[in-house]
């Protein structure tokens, strides 16, 4: 499977785009918060990443779940160019909490 975008890692809390009531009704949350408690929120940036090991750990744990063969996310970068506006234009939330 391939992602247009990167893993949701938060809530959307302007326009309501996820249904979740909790950041732990989020896959790519869920599992962060199984791999490391409370803390995995300071690795976030590293799991979203298809670089690191936290990243590649990630889609792993997330393949074997939904019994995907394979899983790769576009990066944020690779979102924003994209999209083709600034990246101060677009709303990232989802993706980087910012």
């Amino acid at each position: 499977m391939r992602s247009a975008c990167p893993p949701i890692m938060y809530g959307c809390k302007y326009l309501n785009f996820s249904r979740s009531t909790s950041e732990l009704d989020l896959i790519a949350r869920r599992i962060i918060d199984e791999f490391e408690g409370a803390k995995g929120v300071e690795y976030i940036m590293e799991y979203s990443s298809p670089e690191t090991e936290r990243g590649k750990k990630l889609r792993a744990e997330i393949c074997r779940r939904l019994k995907l063969t394979s899983l790769e996310f576009q990066s944020l970068e690779g979102e924003v160019k994209a999209i083709g506006l600034p990246h101060d234009r677009i709303c990232t939330y989802c993706w980087s909490g910012l």
